[in-house]
């Protein structure tokens, strides 16, 4: 029974693990242009010195990255996401932290009215503020600017940040407020000194996830750019140009390309914080 469990869920795990890397390896077998063809066909393949070499173009090729690095589409498409995830998750960060704090260590009035708001945020259908959006940041100048993006991004940051991190902290036992508390402490040094080395590593999910919330957002984008703030995920579905104002007609090579190179990115950073995403989505689990 036990042997039948676990071969159950090993076809489980292999399952999702090829669901989850097929698209990928699509993604980045189209982007080199690819043909295995010629390898399902029997037909047409040979092997030259360390390659495989086939009539349907079995030969990779880094033609399409080279174009997208050459011209000034790509490298900009990642300045204008960076520059508005790194400063819509600070704001949100610098702004939640507190809040969520507070959430965690008080009882007042209105706050439980405060927290359905807060999930009201994050439940609100885009589709139903779209409009009210484009028209407000129309009037008010905000529209094709990076503080205008910042400004909606942050909207969707803000209750992500200030719900998780209050789980964070209200994780810690209460001994240790109690014990910083009764040796004088004030409510901010136990907040900087003491609370926040603690949830670090759920500080650093945290920024992770909003940061990839950020960078893969695409249906504000669409509405709410232009030329000059246009971000990846954006830029993924209009190919790659002589500019960031002018694209070519796209082609499935160059829009899979653009997706890998989008995918580096995340992918980058969550190898980098590896230990301390582990330990913080893992936070408070055996308390």
């Amino acid at each position: 029974m036990a042997k039948r469990k676990n071969r159950l869920r090993y076809l489980v795990l292999i399952f999702a693990s090829w669901w989850v890397i097929y698209p990928i390896a699509t993604s980045v077998q189209e982007s080199f242009e690819i043909d295995l063809g010629p390898l399902y066909s029997g037909r047409g393949v040979s092997f030259v010195g360390q390659f495989f070499q086939g009539t349907g173009g079995l030969m990779p090729t880094a033609i399409n990255y080279l174009q997208a690095f050459r011209i000034e589409a790509w490298p900009r498409l990642v300045f204008n996401s960076s520059i508005i995830a790194l400063s819509s998750v600070s704001i949100a960060l610098i702004v939640g932290i507190p809040a969520a704090y507070s959430f965690a260590m008080y009882k007042y009035r209105g706050k439980t009215i405060l927290t359905i708001g807060l999930l009201a945020l994050r439940t609100i259908s885009p589709f139903a503020v779209l409009v009210p959006f484009f028209i407000v940041y129309g009037q008010l100048g905000l529209f094709d600017t990076f503080q205008g993006m910042a400004i909606i991004y942050l909207v969707l940051n803000l209750p992500i940040v200030i719900l998780m991190m209050r789980g964070f902290f209200k994780d810690i036992p209460k001994e240790i407020y109690e014990a910083a508390f009764l040796s004088g402490a004030s409510d901010m040094t136990i907040m900087r000194r003491i609370a926040l080395p603690l949830v670090i590593p759920g500080m650093v999910a945290v920024v992770l996830f909003a940061f990839v919330a950020t960078w893969n957002e695409y249906l504000y984008a669409l509405i709410l750019t232009g030329a000059r703030s246009k971000t990846v995920s954006r830029g993924v579905w209009s190919g790659f140009g002589e500019s960031i104002q002018g694209f070519k007609i796209l082609d499935f090579d160059e829009l899979n390309t653009a997706g890998t190179l989008a995918l580096i990115p995340a992918i980058v950073i969550v190898l980098l914080v590896r230990k301390y995403l582990v330990r913080g989505v893992t936070l408070g689990a055996a308390k």
